[in-house]
């Protein structure tokens, strides 16, 4: 600024007769910020100019008003306190009249005539130094003095006679009516005598005096009033002065900066509109205006270099895109489509539009929240399906759309190189042949799995009867003392249990292959229960204890305390841990086997870490596909069936979580896979899952507690299946039991021959021609003379729910489990029919119904309740048998404690239904 002073110095008439020209001047030598500076320092300095004074004026008076106020007020405060003291002594004085018959009251009231005195002779001195000291007008002086010599001996004669007279009386010695009456008499006379009448004067005097100094201190107050008005009108036009002054110099600055800038926007326009890169702006101004159109004047020369350059490029990467095979869109960071080639268009048959500008949320709503994705992880590639018209369905990809750009790093304050956002790619590709050519792969695995399950059932079930027949019958009748006799036993021995072992394998890989089937379709049952990880853990390795002793590795077990529950389906996640621990197993030749489990931000990654062998990075890619086996390039043979970890990966995935490995070759590998920690109130009340199959077992039980013992000799079991070799299956095993075996061939030849022998209890298959096994169990459990036979459904589809809900009592799978039949059957028979009455107790809607109806079908009486009070209500009116009741329910309004005490209710049965650490839920008998 030293420049700039020397000049002002230098023309200082030029700053006192043209404060225009002066402006004028600054707007041409000073740059934007000085310019800025110098008209709101002026500006500002008036306004502190006139905050002061009005401030200071303001003050002053204030002070002055404030201090008559104070004044005015100790004046007020001593004459009220001596009009109060006259007031009370006359009052107290009045009432000693009738106390002169109560000498205690009358001492009293004296006493006070007393201290009330004092007070009158210390305010009468403080009037007088208010005389000297704080009077501020002659007038106030004179009416303080008048009411001192007018009255400065009454309030001292007063209080003397009164004093004598009060001596007079001796209020001890009067005893009889005529002395009490000469007392009254005295005290009456000094009442109305004229010293008391002048001493009742002082108090009139005193309200006439408060009256002035009132005025006084009203007066103050205004004058304080007006002060303060005075203050802030100074404060205001100082103000209103100084934004006048800004603005005008505001005005002078901006039309200094803006008439160059819109100099320089209009060039702008003008060349951009007209793409002519030949002309050049002529703006002469030392600011930063002039830099600007300087530096924009050598910008238009490089823009029309880079154009040149450009158009060269710009054909062949154009050629590039509009021959893509696969969509392309192009967007901005506010999803806008900016670029796009013409194979979108036919993928939507959009004809000829035109999608520049389009908001993808108009175009194509499903990959909407890919986009957000992108631009919060710009370096990620986010996938999705969507359909592009009604028979065609594409793969989406996007990814983020970065450049480098420099930043400031407040840390180490110095500038950096990081990625920006500016808008994100999408691929599409057309997957419809691929989607057809999956599933049709997918129903072909499926059927030919499903197809399987009968001759291996066949397989499975003929060869344990026939392992039974000749281990019972034919074994024993052989000579063992001769050596061909026992090597033969030996090996058909070995035989059958190789057949058996085959099947049960063969069997294991069938339930891989539909259980991935079922995930992918979305058809698989999920289990919503709480688990701890540690006894998820504990139980899993539990399962595998053996593989460890076999291969001779060592175990670590490595689990953080005190992790929180998790939400999921125990079993299936037992699968994925029992999987992982297998294959890490299968591929340690030596070393150790680590389990380990930590809780990670809101998640618990559970690992499985082996020693082995490891796996390559092209392997690591190919893990968790179908069928894919990293056998194949670690040994001469693939170990297992490929499903095991893609199967892993549904489970996981359906959980919420991820599975991932990381390995070495050589120094082993790591896989883990993380689960979400959720609580156990998030959980959906409509994902709640019944296992219904406890649950019809605990209500048998309870309902044939009472039944004794009975006998299964010459019960008839009608086996209705499509497959001679099921039936013959079955038949051979039922009839050592004391079974009477009947068979039908379809559901339609089942149906009539019920009509004709009606059988003690049904074995069903499902999917039979004609008629299936569903339609065959309701027409069963419709009819008042078939429904209350037992149904057993034993079939290769999977639909419990369904089974349930039309009244069958079991489901079964096959292959067959001979033992878990053999025991089902024995129950069903010996249950007899139930006619118990039953309260059925749930918040959600969807199980409440659920249960009615399955319980409905098993002839049960049925009453529903949605809550607490309604179940108690319900319970002590109808008196049900059982009460199957949420438990959370049944915590929250203390169902057990509270009927158990209610009269004809204490034998009652008490079905609690919650979650469960092996089961998925309670089902507790009270």
């Amino acid at each position: 600024y030293k420049k700039f002073i020397i000049e002002m110095n230098l023309n200082t008439s030029l700053i006192i007769n043209k404060p225009k020209k002066l402006i004028i001047w600054c707007l041409n030598h000073l740059n934007v910020n000085q310019k800025i500076i110098f008209g709101y320092t002026i500006a500002l300095g008036i306004s502190i100019t006139g905050v002061t004074i009005g401030r200071f004026i303001g003050d002053s008076w204030e002070k002055k008003a404030i201090d008559i106020q104070k004044h005015a007020l100790s004046k007020t405060i001593t004459l009220h306190n001596l009009q109060t003291g006259v007031l009370q002594v006359r009052t107290h004085q009045q009432q000693l009249i009738p106390l002169t018959k109560q000498p205690e009251d009358f001492q009293k009231k004296y006493a006070y005539i007393v201290e009330h005195s004092r007070n009158i002779t210390d305010n009468w001195s403080k009037i007088k130094y208010l005389v000297v000291e704080s009077v501020h007008t002659k007038e106030e002086q004179l009416i303080l003095l008048n009411l001192l010599e007018k009255y400065h001996k009454v309030p001292k004669i007063y209080l003397q006679e009164l004093d004598d007279i009060v001596q007079r009386i001796n209020i001890k010695s009067l005893k009889s009516e005529t002395k009490i009456r000469e007392a009254q008499n005295l005290l009456l006379d000094f009442t109305n005598s004229s010293i008391a009448i002048s001493f009742d004067s002082i108090s009139d005097e005193l309200n006439d005096i408060l009256k002035t100094f009132k005025s006084e201190s009203e007066i103050a107050e205004n004058n304080l009033i007006q002060a303060l008005r005075l203050s802030n009108w100074i404060i205001f036009v100082s103000l209103s002065f100084s934004i006048a002054i800004a603005a005008f110099f505001a005005s002078q600055i901006s039309r200094g900066i803006s008439n160059p800038i819109l100099q320089l926007d209009n060039f702008a326009r003008k060349v951009t509109g007209e793409e002519n890169f030949d002309q050049q702006i002529a703006i002469n101004t030392k600011d930063e205006i002039g830099t600007l159109a300087s530096s924009f004047n050598q910008l238009v020369f490089q823009v029309k270099q880079l154009l040149q350059e450009q158009k060269e490029s710009t054909a062949h990467l154009r050629a590039i895109i509009d021959n893509l095979a696969d969509g392309l869109l192009v967007s901005d960071i506010n999803g806008n489509i900016i670029n796009s080639n013409p194979v979108i268009t036919r993928m939507f048959c959009l004809g000829d539009v035109e999608l520049t500008g389009i908001n993808c949320h108009e175009f194509m709503p499903e990959i909407v929240e890919l986009l957000t994705q992108s631009q919060q992880n710009p370096q990620t590639i986010f996938t999705t399906e969507l359909e592009l018209t009604k028979y065609k369905i594409g793969h989406a990809s996007v990814t983020g759309i970065v450049e480098i750009v420099s930043e400031h790093d407040s840390e180490s304050n110095s500038e950096k190189l990081a990625p920006k956002y500016i808008g994100s790619v999408i691929l599409i590709r057309d997957i419809t042949q691929e989607k057809e050519i999956d599933q049709m792969k997918t129903d072909f695995i499926s059927t030919v799995s499903h197809e399987l399950r009968t001759p291996l059932t066949s397989v499975l079930g003929f060869a344990s009867i026939i392992q039974e027949k000749l281990e019972a019958d034919v074994f024993p009748l052989l000579p063992i003392e001769n050596r061909k006799s026992k090597k033969t036993i030996r090996r058909v021995r070995d035989n059958i249990n190789i057949i058996i072992s085959e099947a049960e394998r063969l069997t294991a890989l069938i339930n891989d292959v539909l259980d991935i089937a079922k995930m992918e379709a979305g058809k698989l049952e999920w289990k919503k229960e709480s688990i701890q990880v540690e006894k998820l853990i504990e139980r899993s390795l539990l399962v595998t204890s053996s593989l460890f002793s076999d291969h001779n590795l060592e175990l670590i077990v490595d689990i953080e305390s005190g992790l929180s529950e998790i939400i999921g389906d125990r079993d299936r996640l037992m699968q994925v841990v029992i999987n992982l621990i297998s294959n890490a197993v299968k591929f340690t030749d030596r070393g150790s086997i680590t389990c380990q489990a930590r809780k990670l931000d809101n998640h618990i990654v559970v690992s499985i870490i082996d020693t082995g062998a490891g796996i390559t990075s092209e392997d690591r890619a190919k893990v968790f596909e179908k069928f894919q086996q990293v056998g194949e390039t670690l040994t001469d043979k693939p170990k297992g069936t490929g499903l095991g970890l893609p199967i892993c990966q549904q489970i996981i995935e359906h959980h919420g979580g991820d599975i991932w490995v990381e390995s070495q070759i050589g120094k082993g590998s790591n896989f883990s896979f993380s689960l979400p920690l959720t609580k156990r109130d998030s959980i959906s009340e409509l994902e709640k899952i019944i296992n219904l199959d406890s649950l019809m077992r605990q209500l048998k039980e309870h309902s044939t507690q009472s039944i004794p013992t009975c006998s299964l000799d010459q019960k008839t079991i009608l086996v209705v299946d499509d497959d001679s070799n099921i039936r013959e299956l079955l038949r051979q095993s039922l009839e050592p039991q004391g079974y009477i075996v009947n068979q039908a061939c379809n559901g339609l030849d089942a149906i009539k021959q019920i009509k004709l022998v009606k059988p003690d209890l049904i074995i069903l298959d499902v999917m039979m021609p004609q008629i299936n096994g569903f339609d065959v169990a309701a027409i069963l459990k419709n009819n008042p003379e078939t429904m209350d036979i037992p149904i057993i459904m034993l079939s290769i589809v999977e639909d419990k729910e369904r089974g349930y809900r039309l009244g069958i009592d079991r489901y079964m799978t096959k292959p067959i489990n001979s033992d878990s039949l053999m025991t089902e059957i024995s129950s069903l028979l010996c249950q007899g029919t139930s006619t118990k009455k039953v309260l059925v107790v749930d918040k959600n809607a969807s199980a409440l119904l659920t249960l009615s109806e399955v319980l409905q079908t098993q002839g049960y009486n049925v009453v529903e309740a949605s809550n607490g009070e309604e179940c108690i209500e319900k319970a002590l009116s109808l008196k049900p048998d059982m009460i199957i009741v949420d438990s959370g329910l049944s915590q929250q309004y203390d169902l057990i404690k509270t009927l158990r005490f209610e009269k004809k209710m204490e034998n009652f049965c008490f079905i609690l239904l919650g979650d469960d650490e092996k089961e998925g839920l309670i089902i507790q008998e009270m």
